[in-house]
């Protein structure tokens, strides 16, 4: 059966994993991220727009640059949440970008949009999968002026393509982060415009579609758009059945006996970047899986979610399927969200053989309840380990729940109790893709860091100026990734010279 070890996670975890709120209308109007009115970012103003030229050598611009005056006149202005949304990316000492913090929004017409925030300090209490609202403060503007002058916010909104493709800053990709270098460093821009009637600047750099909206305008033509309310039988953009099912269908629901979800159908989801998702026809559960390496990483790179949405509340076994032609990884941790809590449990995939047991488990009638695998097992990427994700089947234990009281989830050898506790349903958050091993495989590449030795200045007509690296691969609103420490600060090192003693291991 090859269940290695189960723990119950407290319910604090659970919800900082962005557990689903209540019903309520679907939000989709926007508003500035900077300004004491939603409608307008003054005093501060939108002072390099993007398309600029203010630093010419780093090429166009890809963010709005929000300051009112010189040196550090707006230092601890207020930063907010452009959109109600999902903080996807959070990125500490970020080289000249300070903190960075990168949220996602569903919109209208485009889907998935990313809004980021740069040069910012940000809010100790936010977390990566928490939900925020329009206008919810995130951070203040912050003390830039070892590299720019004046200080200033740094925001950007870019679709899809672009935060998982880049361009990246210099050294971000080989750590692990999302962050856009802030300007097209040189490879040229085309405009275009969406179906949503928006304009956009697409880099030229052999990515399709990778795009880059005009912030002011993007804000200013939603402003007052709605999208609906929960109740008016239309399922909106920014409404699911979690947070209204009136107007919502789960992806299926789990009758009473149980049901088998495949990797094919409605309730699985695929995280991370799509480049390094494997299928296969010639193996699994009913013909077919999914697979990617494992990692060493100390964070996700690609993960799967199974959601469960149960008609009757009771006791389930929950089984995983593993083919062995495919399955290698000896430490597949499988998160299960259920009843409130949430337990781990790990599974040597390679000795399954078929279908294994990750335990019994109580779940709650409805949905905020999941399954999710990480790659991140630990496992080094170097050693090519495949993880595969493949069915989950859900089988009724013992006679249906007729109590409303506490309840008791059962994993192995070790017992979690809800009891008379008030508890929330823990829901699996989206996670920020990152950090991934090298040395080939995936796409062949090596991370080979980059070099800078020496530091310049530049200085713009405006009389914004960056301290920059020497190399002129690294655009001054970025750079500077961490070391292989995680999550930590790391004091800003400058631009270039820092990316040298990057040897986190990404894929590439």
């Amino acid at each position: 059966m090859a269940r290695i070890a189960a723990a119950s996670l407290p319910l604090a975890a659970a919800l900082a994993l962005a557990a689903p709120g209540p019903a309520q209308a679907a939000e989709c109007a926007w508003a500035f991220p900077v300004g004491t009115q939603p409608e307008s970012p003054a005093p501060l103003a939108d002072n390099h727009p993007v398309g600029g030229m203010n630093l010419p050598e780093y090429g166009a611009h890809l963010g709005g640059d929000y300051w009112s005056g010189g040196g550090c006149t707006d230092l601890g202005q207020p930063v907010y949440a452009a959109a109600d949304g999902e903080i996807v990316e959070i990125v500490d000492n970020l080289g000249s970008y300070l903190d960075v913090v990168v949220i996602r929004h569903a919109v209208p017409e485009i889907g998935p949009i990313y809004t980021m925030y740069g040069h910012i300090a940000r809010d100790p209490g936010l977390s990566e999968g928490a939900k925020v609202t329009r206008r919810q403060k995130i951070g203040e503007i912050a003390d830039v002026l070892q590299y720019f002058s004046p200080c200033h916010l740094h925001f950007e909104i870019l679709n899809e393509s672009a935060y998982q493709n880049g361009p990246f800053c210099s050294g971000c990709q080989n750590a692990g982060y999302h962050v856009s270098p802030g300007y097209d460093q040189k490879k040229g821009v085309t405009k275009g415009t969406a179906v949503s009637g928006d304009e956009y600047l697409e880099v030229n750099d052999g990515v399709a579609d990778n795009r880059w909206y005009f912030t002011d305008a993007f804000v200013e033509a939603r402003l007052d758009q709605t999208c609906g309310a929960c109740g008016d039988g239309m399922c909106d953009a920014g409404e699911d059945f979690e947070n209204c099912p009136a107007d919502c269908d789960p992806c299926q629901w789990i009758p009473p006996p149980g049901t088998t979800l495949g990797e094919d159908g409605p309730c699985f989801s695929s995280g991370g970047n799509p480049k390094y998702w494997y299928p296969a026809q010639d193996a699994g559960h009913n013909g077919s899986l999914l697979w990617t390496h494992t990692t060493d990483s100390d964070m996700v790179d690609n993960y799967g979610v199974w959601e469960l949405v149960f008609q009757e509340s009771g006791d389930y076994e929950v089984e995983i399927y593993a083919d062995p032609a495919y399955a290698q990884s000896k430490e597949a941790a499988y998160i299960v969200a259920h009843a409130g809590v949430q337990d781990v449990v790990a599974v040597d995939q390679g000795a399954a053989g078929g279908w294994a047991s990750l335990g019994i488990f109580h779940f709650n009638a409805g949905g905020g309840q999941s399954l999710r695998l990480n790659d991140n097992t630990g496992e080094p990427f170097a050693d090519k380990v495949q993880i595969v994700f493949d069915a989950v089947r859900v089988t009724r234990v013992g006679e249906p729940d007729t109590t409303s009281g506490g309840d008791t989830s059962t994993s192995g050898g070790s017992t979690s109790t809800s009891g008379g506790s008030t508890s929330t349903s823990g829901s699996d958050g989206g996670s920020s893709d990152g950090g991934s091993g090298s040395g080939g495989g995936d796409g062949g590449a090596t991370d080979t860091g980059g070099s800078g030795d020496s530091a310049g200045s530049s200085v713009s007509e405006s009389g914004f100026s960056a301290s920059v690296g020497g190399d002129g691969e690294a655009a001054p609103d970025g750079c500077a990734c961490r070391s292989a420490g995680g999550r930590g600060s790391l004091a800003p090192l400058g631009l270039l010279g820092l990316v040298a003693l990057i040897r986190r291991r990404r894929r590439v």
